[in-house]
């Protein structure tokens, strides 16, 4: 360890060295530095010992650090402020985070240097000696004396950390004029975060388990601990739901998550939009728990909280841990013999194994839960996978033998009917094939026809679509803009006028005296699939009369006649009366769809090859 040594001088002054052995091993080489006063001594003493007994980065032997060479706004600290405020899409308290984050974790080791290249400068080494310390939890050079022994920081927590400081240096990198060449965080090792260490974080309730806290809960908090049961949301996104939450899905009961509980630099929470873009759903929920949001929400104005606190507020998750959540789980742990000690998010954790444990595939348990990737689902969840062994053996087992029986899963994915064959339209000149588009008179309706009783339309991107019941009505109104939000804003970026745009949209319900358009009125929720499609066209030589497009998907409701189907895949070609011949493929399962239309395609130029060399006129009906 480096020691200060006075040693009095000829002039009667005494002088204080600080010595040291590098690196602090037996055969290291010695060395020294002198200074004139003991306080600045024991500060070097301090910063040698906090870098490994090895010379402070950016020190000269003799002369100090070179930070005086430096622009002020160019040393550390002041720069990582900068960048932080210059920060887009981040909250106000997790912007006021990182501050905390580079005050506490950072300008302790790096406030001496400077971001940019060279003397002085913040080096590859100095950061991966800043990472081995919050791991092992030493001391910084720049902390304070009396400080509180540090943290050992787990591997998540440094990496996370590690990802703030490689931001901000690459700041300096992309700078105008750059400050840097290279970012000093590539290439840092950095603490191993493997599954374990999430197992350790995670607790998972049985269904139980999870009614043991519930029955112990305070009568006035159960039915906020059923929502997190019922939707697996975040704490924010759930007492942040209101009466105009309350939707219909596709004739099920649901709720909207489109806000949530934030908090702005001052700590002050405030509701905002969710934490990401897929955080905004449409969740279904059971009817026993839809009557009692429904209840709740008698009386309230639309905007007001469903679930508030004990002083009619909105719930603090502290108050609700410490007077509520931990109380209950005490008494079940008394009551019942509960061992897990579960956090409130943990709920939101327990939803998810719920869901793995009953079958229901990564893709629709990522829309639930909003995450952004499957990949986060994956990750977090991945490990509780081995409860659908027998789902993975049964489709391998399916795969490689015929005659196995078809995987349970399969039956209900729509890929069963896709493995029987493509379904085939033949080909008409002019008229659509019946046989597979449908059209008003192949949609099952609920009633005949309504009469004259009252009628609710909604129009929906120039379609006039009457119900029965307003709910239905709304219902559909909501979902059609919730399927063309994205949509209608990347209209609304390219400078389309607003009339296009609230015509693609919907609109609210129109009450009506009677329906006096065409067709019956919707007596119930009309079905929505999720298609793709495809279309090509030939000239009569069979060449391609353009590139095909992409394949296309979009939301399609069985009130559309022309483009709705149930079928996994399906196909016909068509001659045009200019001359061409088209091939079109659709269905709800992509891979089908994209089979049927390389088999569309085929039959389209062997049909060119066939057709005479004139133009067939439109049939007439």
């Amino acid at each position: 360890m480096a020691r200060v040594v006075p040693r009095e001088r000829k002039d009667g002054g005494v002088s204080y060295y600080v010595r040291w052995i590098a690196g602090g091993s037996r055969g290291g080489k010695n060395e020294s530095e002198i200074f004139t006063e003991e306080e600045a001594a024991k500060r070097f003493k301090d910063l040698v010992n906090g870098h490994g007994q090895q010379w402070p980065p950016g020190w000269v032997k003799g002369q100090g650090f070179v930070k005086d060479l430096r622009s002020p706004d160019e040393m550390f600290e002041p720069f990582a402020m900068k960048q932080i405020g210059l920060l887009t899409g981040v909250q106000g308290d997790t912007r006021a985070k990182y501050r905390r984050l580079v005050e506490q974790n950072m300008a302790p080791w790096f406030k001496d240097f400077s971001v940019r290249d060279g003397e002085g400068g913040i080096s590859r080494e100095m950061v991966q000696m800043w990472v081995n310390a919050l791991s092992k939890g030493d001391p910084a050079p720049h902390d304070p004396k009396g400080r509180k022994p540090r943290t050992k920081y787990k591997p998540k927590t440094v990496l996370n950390q590690h990802g703030l400081l490689h931001a901000i240096l690459q700041a300096a990198v992309d700078a105008e004029p750059s400050l840097r060449a290279t970012n000093p965080c590539d290439y840092t090792s950095l603490p191993r975060s493997d599954g374990e260490e999430i197992d350790e974080e995670m607790v998972f309730l049985e269904r139980e388990e999870f009614g043991w806290i519930h029955e112990c809960m305070a009568e006035d908090a159960q039915e906020l601990m059923e929502a997190f049961g019922e939707t697996g949301g975040r704490w924010g996104e759930v007492t942040a739901l209101q009466p105009r939450d309350l939707r219909r899905r596709n004739g099920r009961p649901a709720i909207r998550i489109q806000r949530a509980w934030k908090r702005d630099e001052d700590g002050k929470p405030y509701l905002g939009a969710p934490k990401t873009k897929k955080s905004r759903r449409t969740l279904v929920i059971t009817e026993g728990f839809w009557q009692k949001l429904s209840r709740r929400a008698q009386g309230k104005a639309k905007d007001d909280l469903l679930f508030t606190g004990p002083e009619g507020g909105r719930w603090d998750a502290g108050t609700f841990r410490r007077l509520r959540f931990v109380p209950a789980i005490e008494l079940a742990a008394e009551k019942f013999g509960l061992i897990k000690r579960p956090r409130i998010h943990d709920l939101r954790h327990s939803h998810a194994s719920w869901l793995i444990a009953a079958r229901v595939p990564l893709p629709a348990i990522q829309a639930r839960l909003g995450h952004e990737s499957i990949t986060t689902t994956v990750d977090r969840y991945g490990h509780l996978l081995d409860a659908l062994d027998d789902e993975v053996m049964a489709a391998v087992a399916w795969a490689m033998d015929p005659t196995a029986p078809l995987p349970g899963f399969l039956a209900l994915s729509g890929l069963a009917s896709a493995s029987q064959g493509l379904a085939r339209v033949p080909h008409q000149a002019g008229a659509p094939a019946q046989e597979t588009w449908k059209d008003a008179s192949d949609v099952p309706q609920g009633s005949t026809r309504h009469g004259d009783a009252p009628v609710f339309v909604v129009a929906l991107g120039g379609r006039e679509v009457p119900f029965a019941d307003r709910q239905h009505a709304q219902d559909v109104a909501d979902q059609w803009n919730d399927d063309h939000e994205d949509e209608i804003a990347v209209m609304r970026t390219d400078g389309w006028p607003e009339e296009k745009l609230v015509r693609r949209g919907a609109r609210d319900p129109e009450q009506r005296e009677r329906w006096t358009g065409g067709g019956h009125v919707w007596t119930r929720m009309p079905d929505r699939q999720f298609l793709y499609s495809a279309l090509a066209s030939y000239e009569r030589d069979g060449t391609l009369s353009y590139e095909p497009l992409a394949m296309t998907g979009r939301w399609t409701w069985e009130f559309e006649y022309d483009g709705f189907t149930t079928r996994a895949a399906e196909f016909r070609i068509e001659h045009r009366p200019g001359g061409s011949t088209e091939a079109q493929a659709r269905g709800t399962n992509r891979s089908a769809v994209s089979r049927a239309f390389d088999e569309a395609r085929k039959e389209a130029r062997e049909a060119c090859t066939r057709r005479p060399e004139v133009d067939l006129a439109p049939t007439q009906t």
